[in-house]
């Protein structure tokens, strides 16, 4: 099937094979060149029972680099050799904390270290050639927000025939070798990195209580840890089923010509799943909710308000809406950087989310000597603005150019096409509807964006999350890694996010009372990730 629509996206052509996997093609004869993504319909949000960081460990093992090792059988006796190793390890150490503090058993931990090197030496990433590399492909990225995961990447069009037969191997096979590697890797990037939005989880926690956003933004290290390749492989079996999965070309390519081997390859997906039905645009009343989130960080404000999945009919005024309170230098939030009043501020639109129930979150960060009380105030006022009076003409239209401007360009690059018309399908449910805001353009007027301003944006329905130091806590690093502690240690306990931050907050202030050595102590009982390596960097 080929849908042409005039102004809104180019000449794409649908292909559905055997087995129900979507196919599209935008062909652009020149260069001798292809960009592919492929979608999988189910991101972090839609971990199951598993962590929401599941679904990137699953995007990490599977869509790095691949050795004649990721494929080779003999891979496999090493990883279970490790699997069991690690699960032994770490039964151990928990045992032995349930009485007194310790290392794991050093024999253990000296044969898994032991595994994880053959593995290392086995993968050789530094050494061993890339199969993907030896066909051409570069470019490579993975992503995984709370709706898809997506892997993308450029390769020269003769060799699109002989990547589809090793990326379909490697997604019916699953055999995630790199699970290990990829879990240890995460942990080190989570030990050595500071959390951007300190308050974003727990906000998104209390935002969507029982619904599928609450905890898409968790990356507790102790969930990680307790991550297994068995976890992994049960996930993948879900979610790599043929109508989850949807696979964009553009560039030198025949719609035509590939089919016949895309069903010799991905065709031989067996499907696992049902199809997941769209969640409903609904939106339950609420009323304010203020959370503080009390942690050695810079100050910050988030004011977020729930509004529709991005298939609403509302959802392109609430994008103009977005544009003109904080998108991009020209917004209107951003005269309270000007005034000096704010560090930064932005809006954004889909958090952290579009497929369902999301926020419109304004995000900013008071200026010295300036209060979040105040930055507060003059948030509202902007907004109370929208509602009581009409946008000027000039400032409306400029909103519009912006996303028309968005449109074209995304037409123009492949690898930006490609991924607007996968995640329309992912999100929307229908990758024609991508470009759907390019044909609204002389619709809509400004008496719309009053109309979901005073729909979506009541003042009586914000959702406020204040994140400032606790003033009762010193500067001590110590503190700071007790505190990540007890929160993991929450958290894996199964604590909502709001109520993890009480939580952490009253078991500092009881801790403050013990002498340092004391704290250190009972940071090692807390929770085995700081037992060693993080321990010993404690001043």
């Amino acid at each position: 099937m080929t849908v042409v629509l005039p102004g809104q996206g180019p000449e794409t052509t649908e292909r559905r094979l055997a087995n129900g996997m979507r196919v599209l093609v935008v062909e652009r004869p020149s260069g001798g060149m292809v960009h592919a993504a492929l979608f999988i319909r189910g991101g972090r949000s839609d971990s199951g029972g598993l962590p929401p960081a599941s679904v990137e460990m699953l995007a990490r093992s599977l869509f790095g680099r691949c050795t004649p090792a990721d494929l080779s059988g003999k891979t496999g006796a090493v990883v279970q050799e490790e699997e069991a190793l690690y699960e032994s390890m770490r039964q151990e150490t928990l045992q032995r904390l349930r009485f007194e503090p310790g290392a794991p058993p050093p024999e253990v931990a000296a044969l898994h270290a032991q595994a994880m090197a053959r593995l290392q030496t086995e993968f050789g990433d530094t050494t061993s050639l890339d199969l993907f590399e030896q066909l051409g492909v570069t470019a490579r990225i993975c992503h995984t927000n709370a709706d898809f995961i997506s892997a993308s990447f450029d390769l020269p069009a003769n060799q699109l025939e002989p990547w589809t037969r090793l990326e379909a191997k490697l997604l019916k096979q699953t055999n995630l070798f790199r699970f290990p590697l990829e879990r240890e890797r995460w942990l080190e990037e989570l030990r050595r990195s500071q959390l951007t939005d300190p308050g974003l989880s727990p906000l998104l926690g209390s935002a969507f209580v029982g619904q599928r956003y609450a905890s898409a933004m968790d990356e507790n290290p102790g969930a990680i840890a307790g991550l297994t390749r068995a976890d992994a492989k049960a996930l993948a079996a879900r979610l790599l089923s043929p109508d989850r999965i949807l696979l964009v070309m553009v560039g030198d390519i025949s719609a035509e010509s590939i089919v016949p081997f895309l069903e010799s390859s991905f065709g031989e997906l067996g499907s696992n799943s049902e199809t997941e039905p769209f969640p409903s645009s609904s939106i339950p009343s609420m009323s304010t909710l203020r959370l503080q989130v009390s942690r050695l960080a810079y100050p910050r404000l988030y004011m977020g308000w729930r509004v529709p999945p991005a298939s609403s009919m509302d959802t392109l005024a609430l994008t103009l809406t977005t544009r003109l309170l904080g998108q991009g230098s020209s917004g209107r939030l951003q005269t309270l950087v000007d005034h000096g009043l704010a560090r930064s501020v932005k809006a954004e639109l889909g958090v952290p989310g579009a497929r369902a129930l999301n926020l419109l979150l304004i995000t900013a960060e008071p200026e010295e000597g300036h209060s979040l009380a105040e930055l507060e105030i003059a948030i509202r006022g902007e907004v109370l603005r929208l509602m009581e009076e009409l946008v000027p003409g000039d400032e409306f239209q400029k909103a519009l150019n912006q996303i028309e401007l968005q449109n074209l360009t995304a037409e123009e690059d492949p690898a930006t096409l490609a991924a607007t018309l996968g995640s329309g399908w992912a999100v929307l449910g229908d990758w024609r509807q991508a470009f759907i805001p390019a044909k609204r353009r002389q619709q809509i007027g400004l008496e719309e964006i009053q109309r979901v301003a005073r729909l979506h944006l009541t003042m009586d329905g914000v959702i406020l999350g204040i994140v400032e130091p606790d003033r009762s806590l010193t500067e001590d690093p110590l503190d700071h890694k007790l505190a990540q502690a007890l929160r993991a240690l929450a958290l894996r306990k199964g604590v909502e996010p709001a109520k993890a931050e009480t939580l952490v907050q009253e078991g500092l202030r009881q801790l403050q009372m013990l002498t340092r050595d004391q704290r250190a102590a009972t940071l090692k009982l807390l929770d085995p990730i700081f037992k060693d390596s993080k321990s010993k960097e404690v001043p």
